[in-house]
């Protein structure tokens, strides 16, 4: 019998090129208070899947037009668990997240229960070609939500099963305004920037790893407070800090003019929100721009605001270069597509992702919730970095998923120190404006 196949999509094949530049995985790690109920899971991760064929297909690289193939599958695929004690579970949770599923693999998706005195960790890995971290938050409140419906005694599951296509993202615009925004010809990735996090030469021992840096509840509080002051978000702090702290730490000449993409959640586009369409990849970038480091964090927050306001009062904030893309894909085979693509794409070297929040109340399995979570995106590969957030009770972990050695996980504890370290210092510049 002929196997199901599924058209791949344009950030599919974007996602597959990527793979020149980091390993296409998305990561979530969510710490429960109590235990789930594995079986319960079992049967929402089953109903699930089944509903979207793409988490159990193959991706098959074809010289004209790639396609996902649906294939058969078992629970034993994507679900495994493991009991373990506390002096192994961080280490066996960051074996879990740092591996890679293969696009010829029959699922693209793999869960992990870690139980561990008396309670579970919830770990799962995704393939980035699937959907992006904006979906992947989706993901994990259906998950919640169609676990606690069955615990009740339901047996329906819902989860979006819409298109996978790249244009929803001009279904709010109207008019002119739609026209202009399907010609953003302007191919954003040309920003050269040469500046690059120091991390060692490439070596045989290098592996994946993700490494994190939590920034607690009271200072988070402390540095919000001072950002209501201003008037500006959480995201414009850490870009602050982030490229103050690049440039002490990459000794960067202060009057350099540093650019940054901030990745950017294309839902904002699109009619329905989140809720529209079917799992998939709907995320563009805004680029920072800083002409040099500021003499104080304050000065660099100046710096940071001029660029990213103009970024935000942009109606097309995100969609430049997706008709490019969409061009190169329609008039070429698909081989030679990529190949053009990459000519003309520069990836990044350093980038940073504000995942955004994490809501606990919306994560619970029953009577379990999550006391502690993150979400990471793929792991990139020298001289690639990037910096992700995730916010969740009030606390910020922040991520840098990397492939290196032992020096390089030196490295980047240092820059995590620098960056705190610049956290502190400029809610100590601010204090003023605390409220006692």
């Amino acid at each position: 019998m002929k196997k199901q196949r599924i058209t791949a999509e344009l950030w599919d094949k974007m996602q597959y090129l990527f793979r020149n530049y980091y390993d296409r995985m998305v990561h979530a790690v969510l710490y429960y208070d109590k235990p789930i109920d594995v079986d319960i899971l079992k049967s929402v991760l089953i109903a699930t899947t089944e509903k979207v064929p793409v988490l159990h297909s193959s991706f098959h690289d074809s010289v004209i037009n790639p396609y996902w193939e649906v294939e058969d599958y078992s629970i034993s695929d994507i679900l495994s668990v493991k009991d373990t004690d506390a002096d192994s579970l961080e280490t066996e949770i960051e074996e879990f997240i740092t591996q890679s599923i293969p696009v010829e693999s029959n699922v693209q998706f793999k869960v992990c229960v870690f139980n561990a005195g008396g309670r579970s960790v919830f770990a799962m890995i995704v393939n980035h070609m699937c959907f992006d971290g904006g979906d992947f938050k989706y993901f994990l409140k259906r998950l919640s939500a169609n676990y606690n419906a069955m615990l009740k005694g339901g047996a329906e599951v819902e989860i979006k099963t819409g298109t996978r296509s790249y244009d929803q993202v001009y279904t709010k615009l109207e008019g002119e305004d739609k026209e202009t925004a399907k010609k953003l010809y302007k191919n954003i990735s040309q920003v050269k920037d040469t500046h690059y996090f120091p991390l060692t030469p490439s070596k045989p021992e290098d592996k994946s790893m993700i490494n994190r840096c939590k920034m607690d509840a009271e200072t988070f509080s402390l540095f919000r407070a001072i950002g209501k002051h201003y008037g500006v978000t959480i995201n414009d702090l850490m870009l602050t800090v982030y490229m103050h702290s690049l440039y002490e730490f990459g000794q960067y000449p202060a009057t350099d003019t540093l650019t940054i993409p901030c990745m950017v959640d294309l839902r904002r586009h699109i009619e329905g929100g989140e809720e529209a369409g079917g799992l998939t990849n709907h995320t563009g970038f805004m680029q920072c721009s800083v002409d040099g480091v500021g003499a104080t964090l304050n000065d660099t927050l100046v710096k940071v605001l001029r660029s990213v306001r103009k970024s935000k009062h942009d109606k097309f904030m995100g969609l430049y270069s997706l008709p490019l893309l969409k061009l190169a894909y329609t008039i070429f085979p698909y081989a030679i597509s990529e190949t053009a693509i990459k000519i003309g794409y520069l990836n990044p070297l350093i980038g940073m992702s504000n995942i955004g929040l994490l809501r606990p109340e919306l994560l619970t399995m029953g009577d379990a919730t999550p006391i502690d979570g993150f979400m990471t995106g793929a792991v990139k590969y020298k001289p690639y970095m990037q910096l992700a957030l995730t916010t969740m009770n009030n606390e910020i972990t922040m991520t840098i998923a990397i492939r290196g050695n032992n020096d390089d996980k030196i490295l980047v504890e240092k820059f995590f120190g620098i960056l705190m370290n610049n956290v502190k210092r400029f809610i100590a510049e601010n204090a003023k404006y605390l409220k006692v």
